[in-house]
């Protein structure tokens, strides 16, 4: 389990704003980075399962168009 530290520095790696951390009022900001961190996850796995959907969908039409016609020979006649 990270905890809210590693959290924010994950975030701000990956280019997401994360406030900065107070002097006081410290449970805020973890309430805040532990928001945005889930935030963050969701986003990374609906973006994961949209690119397998599409991987998926692509593998899919590459099998159908091979199979569904046969493939004709290019000929040169008048």
């Amino acid at each position: 389990m990270l905890d809210t530290a590693q959290k924010a520095l994950l975030l701000r790696r990956n280019g997401v704003p994360v406030p900065e951390l107070p002097a006081d009022g410290v449970a805020r900001w973890h309430a805040a980075v532990d928001a945005l961190f889930d935030q963050y996850v969701a986003q990374r796995a609906a973006r994961s399962l949209q690119e397998a959907e599409e991987a998926r969908e692509l593998e899919l039409l590459s099998r159908l168009a091979a199979t569904s016609y046969p493939r004709r020979r290019n000929t040169n006649y008048a």
